[in-house]
């Protein structure tokens, strides 16, 4: 098969934010308990608790923030129940997840994780259940300066410095588990939480950055609506966007599956769109409104509320996960952040533990992948290419792609997927703005079938390989693989 992209240097889409790169971690299954946090006491490598394997997994992929404590569990979360002294975190029921709480794990530790990741901390606050007190105590431990109660609590528990914590969600699907509210009901406790949270913005530099619960268009619309003459209390408004609930498993699955999830990416970018078109209308100026996927991703059926929502992970997630990429790449000027479901032993995980053992995914390796575009500018990427049909009817093109230059101009950095089960994709690049410098490094991620996964007896069956491309004209040819995920990074001249 033969496709085009034609790039063009001329027409900038908006930076790249880092925070499009982000993941999410819930106490759920073996998120937390087992896949981040083995207690200091644990025989596992730990600092202070915290698996030291996993952290150096998430900071040699540039995680640049993750959110926490949920999801749904969030909205039932009292965070006090989570600091202090061993004697003081008494067990809780997990409400949502049928699984005890032993808080073990709360906020100060969840900082520690960040910091030894190297990652900012976005938490979501409890709408659903707490209160703007409990809330608005919540902030003042992690950020205030100031000689308080909390402050002084804070420091007791080895925080002798702020925490600087910018990243807030106000309560989580509040639609459903967060309170079974109507958006309206859910802007006025939003105006409310918000109007005493914004007086907190001093504690850290350009103010806290509040994100409210978004759902589907009327939803949003109606919030959105009922937050006139009040969106400087607003900077984004959420999405979650899960699919492949069809799909057997994540790894027996048909020909015809496969398709339909690239399909998907479709209709999450549809979602997107109007997202942004709403967050552009509602936006004034000198006050932009931005738009957060902060849960998305693949939720297969073998992923059941007793098996912790364990799934497995193959290479057609990290197609998946590339083009959706590639999507949000396309949509910087509004995607603020995203944050994948979830890190370790959830759902579309980048990391899966077992005892002292770790496994990094296909999904892992995407992520990897991706980094060179991390503060970027997005630069037009137009497809001509040849597409399947799924079983929704929809027209799916077998390439995806994007690119971006890096801060200096000297360097154009590409992602692209080929899709296909079966042909290989050559495709033939043409830089408008610019000549490719010669022959560059690429890297590949593919394997012989789709479905091949990374076990803890097979750890590297999936994983990028090197390869070199060759510059032709004021382009190159690549040559793709079928099922594969290619980066390069492209000297300019």
């Amino acid at each position: 098969m033969r496709a085009a992209l034609n790039i063009n240097l001329y027409r900038s889409l908006g930076t790249i934010n880092p925070s499009i790169y982000g993941n999410f971690a819930e106490h759920l299954g073996r998120c937390v308990y087992g896949g981040i946090w083995v207690g200091p006491r644990s025989s596992i490598p730990n600092e202070g608790g915290i698996r030291t394997d996993v952290a150096a997994a998430l900071k040699e992929v540039g995680l640049p923030v993750l959110r926490w404590p949920g999801g749904c569990f969030a909205d039932n979360y009292h965070w006090q129940w989570g600091v202090g002294s061993g004697g003081e975190r008494r067990p809780r029921h997990n409400l949502w997840w049928a699984q005890p709480e032993p808080n073990e794990f709360g906020t100060d530790e969840f900082i520690r994780l960040c910091r030894l990741v190297g990652c900012e901390p976005y938490i979501c606050l409890n709408v659903g259940s707490g209160t703007v007190e409990e809330a608005l105590g919540w902030v003042e431990y992690c950020n205030s300066a100031q000689d308080t109660y909390y402050t002084r609590l804070r420091r007791a528990n080895g925080g002798a410095e702020p925490y600087g914590v910018r990243f807030w969600g106000v309560g989580n699907e509040n639609w459903g588990c967060g309170g079974s509210m109507t958006p309206e009901q859910y802007a006025y406790e939003y105006r409310k939480y918000a109007t005493y949270l914004r007086a907190m913005d001093g504690t850290v530099p350009g103010g806290l950055f509040l994100i409210a619960c978004g759902f589907h268009d009327d939803w949003n619309f109606r919030f959105l609506r009922e937050m006139r003459g009040a969106t400087h209390l607003l900077d984004a408004f959420s999405l979650h966007l899960y699919v492949g609930g069809y799909s057997r498993s994540a790894t027996a699955f048909t020909e015809e599956e496969h398709y339909r999830l690239m399909g998907d990416v479709l209709y999450m970018e549809s979602e997107v769109a109007r997202a942004c078109h709403l967050a552009r209308y509602y936006s004034s100026f000198g006050r932009q409104i931005y738009v957060v996927v902060d849960e998305w991703g693949t939720w297969y059926p073998e992923a059941t509320v007793p098996a912790g929502l364990f799934q497995q992970n193959a290479l057609r997630d990290a197609l998946f996960t590339a083009c959706a990429l590639n999507m949000f790449n396309r949509h910087c000027e509004r995607v603020y952040m995203t944050n994948m479901a979830q890190t370790v032993n959830v759902l579309q995980s980048l990391i899966l533990t077992r005892g002292s053992k770790m496994v990094l995914t296909p999904t892992y390796w995407t992520y990897h992948l991706f980094r060179g575009h991390m503060g970027g500018t997005a630069v037009a990427a137009d497809v001509d290419a040849p597409a399947v049909q799924d079983n929704q009817g929809r027209s799916v093109p077998v390439l995806s792609a994007s690119a971006s230059v890096d801060g200096d101009g000297q360097r154009i950095f590409l992602t692209l997927v080929n899709i296909h089960l079966e042909d290989a994709l050559s495709v033939d690049v043409e830089l408008v703005g610019a000549k490719a410098g010669g022959e560059v490094q690429g890297r590949v991620l593919t394997a012989p079938d789709v479905r091949a996964h990374n076990t803890f007896e097979a750890p590297k069956r999936v994983g990028p390989k090197n390869r070199r491309f060759a510059a032709v004209g004021t382009g190159w040819r690549l040559r793709l693989p079928p099922a594969s995920v290619v980066a390069l990074a492209v000297p300019l001249s």
